[in-house]
């Protein structure tokens, strides 16, 4: 009984870092992101934004990207489908009955539905995760991430 326990238990001794709380300002539930998270000694969560239209939260373990969180504005008419194509890691992923968002174990990409920032007419704004972790296949925890890091977007400086 013991050998199993040690076995079991074993994942999480593999993982000498903290998980972020927060995903470059947006709150994060840490349950969940464990999941999505390699194990590993060091974590660092960088903030690029590439073009003004585009910002990217980029987590990487021991100096590899592991996962990352973005907020895209793309033209109004561009459905999930077209966003879809920009995104590696939601590959066959599976369309929810409403067409709003769409994941997969290793992604998610979510239409941001209350959000009409002053500037960005025209444009609507997606959300993403992308996972990179060797190994880490969780489209439980990479919905419910999606999820709660629309809702967190919505309620930021981003949307307001």
């Amino acid at each position: 009984m013991i050998g199993v326990l040690v076995g079991c238990s074993a994942g999480a001794t593999d993982r000498e870092y903290v998980i972020p709380q927060a995903l470059c300002g947006v709150p994060t539930d840490v349950d969940v992101l464990s999941k999505l998270l390699p194990s590993g000694n060091e974590v660092d969560v960088q903030e690029r934004n590439p073009t003004p239209h585009r910002k990217r939260c980029q987590v990487n373990v021991d100096g590899s990207v592991a996962l990352i969180a973005s907020q895209e504005w793309w033209e109004d008419g561009d459905g999930i489908d077209v966003v879809a194509d920009a995104f590696p890691q939601v590959e066959s992923a599976q369309l929810t009955d409403d067409s709003t968002s769409l994941h997969t174990g290793t992604g998610a990409l979510k239409k941001v539905e209350a959000c009409d920032k002053v500037g960005y007419s025209g444009y609507t704004l997606f959300t993403a995760i992308q996972v990179y972790a060797r190994g880490v296949d969780d489209s439980v925890a990479v919905e419910k991430l999606i999820g709660d890091y629309t809702s967190g977007v919505e309620a930021s400086a981003t949307c307001r």
